[in-house]
């Protein structure tokens, strides 16, 4: 008869992708959403088992600055059995998937933007044949006032009153 282990089976996958990870020379600061995709769990559920692997003697939690990180200590129990490189590919389509969602949110955002340069060209266009038509307009109104002797000394003398005239004493 065999004795129950102390620890589930996702446990022994989180010591064994520690482990695997930290290859007995580095040290692994993955975080519990980093765990959880790693081995297809819950970040709430690689919170509580990493704190009982803790509690329990399997892991110590340490810190190199601001940074936790987590360390085997050695204590013995029976590895899942598998492909260690899985860990990595699950994360890894993960992220594949998260950055494919970004690049065409960007893409979108591009379209958008370009979108809405052609519209600034278009009305920066337009003002441009507008103040070509102010422009043309006030030519023929100085050559006009030219021809009734209203030279620009005296049109300038005249302003404040046209302007009263036209817009009030505002």
């Amino acid at each position: 008869m065999t004795k129950k282990s102390e620890i589930t089976v996702a446990e022994r996958q989180i010591l064994d992708l520690i482990k695997f990870r930290s290859n007995g020379k580095h040290r692994f600061f993955g975080n519990n959403e980093y765990i959880a995709d790693c081995i297809g769990i819950q970040k709430t559920s690689a919170k509580n088992m990493v704190n009982k692997l803790v509690r329990l003697g399997y892991l110590a939690r340490l810190m190199e600055g601001k940074k936790r990180y987590l360390a085997y200590t050695g204590k013995e129990y029976e590895p899942i059995v598998g492909d260690l490189q899985n860990y990595d590919k699950a994360y890894l389509k993960k992220e594949v998937a998260h950055y494919k969602t970004e690049f065409k949110d960007a893409e979108q955002e591009i379209e958008l933007m370009n979108i809405k340069i052609d519209q600034l060209k278009d009305k920066i266009e337009a003002q441009k044949i507008t103040i070509r038509d102010n422009m043309h307009a006030i030519v023929v109104l100085k050559n006009i006032l030219a021809q009734m002797g209203i030279d620009e000394e005296k049109l300038t003398a005249m302003f404040p009153a046209v302007y009263k005239e036209i817009y009030g004493d505002n």
